[in-house]
């Protein structure tokens, strides 16, 4: 690791971006204490489809918390060190590794897809009345698209 400010918590608790490093606390969180209230029961009352959905739940539950889990970072530059709790990688349940894998991939895509150009995004909605003559006639909307664009 070169430099502290690379990732995690620097010197003096800053991150890279100059921020200050706040820890995440995971069990104020109130889907984590919705999980946590009704777990039990909905495994005795046999709603959990799928071994998947309880393994996910019961990972969701211990992320974020050192007892079960940790590294310790060390930077050899300042000597600084902190721990890191281990994360659960649960998409789509954990917010926290939800947003950390949502911002890694739209870095990837910035890095490996995208051409070095300014990109722009336009969100264009048809009025409710106007959608079956275009789900009916779906080569109008590539007109209307050409018509948007030269406007």
């Amino acid at each position: 690791m070169s430099g502290c400010g690379e990732r995690g918590a620097g010197a003096a608790g800053r991150t890279a971006k100059g921020g200050v490093y706040h820890q995440r606390k995971p069990r104020a969180s109130p889907l984590y204490q919705c999980a946590d209230r009704h777990l039990a029961e909905l495994r005795s009352e046999g709603r959990l489809q799928r071994l998947l959905e309880e393994h996910v739940i019961e990972r969701f539950l211990k992320c974020g918390d050192p007892h079960h889990g940790f590294a310790r970072v060390y930077c050899p530059e300042c000597r600084h060190d902190y721990l890191l709790a281990f994360s659960c990688k649960a998409r789509y349940f954990c917010p926290s590794c939800h947003q950390k894998r949502v911002l890694a991939y739209g870095d990837w895509v910035e890095e490996n897809v995208l051409a070095p150009v300014p990109h722009r995004q336009y969100v264009f909605t048809v009025l409710r009345m106007l959608r079956p003559i275009f789900s009916r006639k779906r080569g109008l909307l590539g007109e209307l698209c050409r018509i948007v664009e030269r406007n």
